[in-house]
């Protein structure tokens, strides 16, 4: 079995200008507030205080580490405000990172349709975190059933992994295991 991930849920229905509008509408505005007063903080001790105190005092290893503390700071709170959901940061939403994530994949691609359908055969295929029994999409929780109405026993019974997710297939092989025994279908891989 391999691992099968699905990376590309990142943002495939907005263009880059949307996502951005997106983000910026649904900002976190407190963490935005304070990181834009920390930005602040930070152009004023980097043009401002230097015009007036001694330059002894602003080229010290602690001024500047302070100023770019105070810069980094700022930064990366204008990052997390944005998070709302359509960056990395924290929130319910389409992007990376804690809560909901409901985007859609990224571009269109071209991928052939593989149909797991052999006559005299009952094929269960698991593609990704999706099953298909002979070629239609079954949800986890309705496999057994499904199983049930389309087997009798002039039927062989496959179980395909086709670049399945680790999980999905051994809920599969559970439910096999519960209504056949282990030498009633057999196991192939999809090359």
């Amino acid at each position: 079995m391999t691992m099968y991930t699905k990376i590309a849920s990142l943002s495939g229905a907005l263009s880059m200008k949307d996502a951005i509008l997106e983000a910026w509408k649904a900002k976190l505005v407190g963490w935005f507030y304070v990181g834009l007063a920390f930005l602040a903080a930070f152009t004023v001790m980097f043009w401002v205080l230097p015009r007036f105190l001694p330059k002894k005092v602003t080229k010290t290893g602690k001024y500047v580490k302070s100023t770019l503390t105070i810069l980094g700071i700022g930064l990366l709170l204008l990052l997390l405000s944005l998070g709302g959901g359509y960056g990395i940061g924290l929130g319910k939403g389409k992007g990376i990172g804690a809560g909901d994530g409901t985007g859609v994949g990224v571009g269109k691609g071209d991928v052939k349709e593989k149909k797991h359908v052999t006559e005299g055969e009952l094929d269960i295929a698991v593609t990704g975190c999706t099953v298909y029994v002979d070629a239609e999409p079954v949800e986890i929780d309705r496999l057994k059933a499904r199983i049930k109405d389309k087997y009798d026993d002039t039927l062989t019974v496959v179980l395909i992994d086709d670049y399945s997710d680790y999980g999905t297939y051994r809920k599969v092989v559970s439910i096999l295991n519960e209504i056949l025994t282990e030498n009633q279908y057999e196991k192939r891989k999809e090359n």
